[in-house]
């Protein structure tokens, strides 16, 4: 199928169409394809960094502040926590993401995919959120919500 020429190989068909990027019929709109690339590019970027926490940590943990729809974390997710391991926990402040994000995790199968109704500042205060994480992004993450996240990522980092 012409679409599925932008999809990688191992990519989950019904992940992407659980994120309404593909159409039950296995189609793609203009709007989702860039999203999707967008995304890829990030992944691409991201990649190396989850090699080198797996191969220190291979428990290694991941927060997404800011997830949004959970776009990122899921393609992370799928593209590579799902067979090398580590967890990866998404916090977003509106609850109804979080619920529909939720449920995609539980439909797939993406065990180690944890996510918390939380804006970035009280997720520091958050107990049931690990005390040490290895990776942190914040693609959605808008005007002091950066700020917030990088502080975050200071507070909790793993100390070597």
């Amino acid at each position: 199928m012409e679409d599925l020429k932008d999809i990688k190989p191992n990519q989950s068909i019904e992940l992407l169409k659980s994120l309404h990027i593909l159409t039950r019929d296995g189609k793609i709109n203009q709007d989702s394809r860039r999203k999707l690339k967008q995304v890829y590019h990030l992944y691409q970027l991201i990649e190396p960094y989850l090699e080198k926490a797996l191969a220190t940590y291979p428990e290694f943990t991941l927060v997404d502040h800011g997830a949004g729809k959970s776009y990122l974390g899921f393609i992370l997710y799928d593209l590579f926590l799902k067979e090398k391991g580590g967890d990866l926990y998404a916090i977003e402040h509106r609850p109804e993401l979080i619920e529909k994000a939720k449920k995609i995790a539980e439909t797939l199968k993406f065990d180690r995919m944890h996510f918390f109704a939380s804006d970035i500042k009280h997720a520091l205060e958050d107990t049931l959120i690990p005390s040490t994480v290895d990776i942190v992004t914040a693609l959605h993450a808008c005007d002091t919500a950066t700020d917030d996240a990088i502080l975050f990522g200071f507070k909790r980092k793993r100390n070597i």
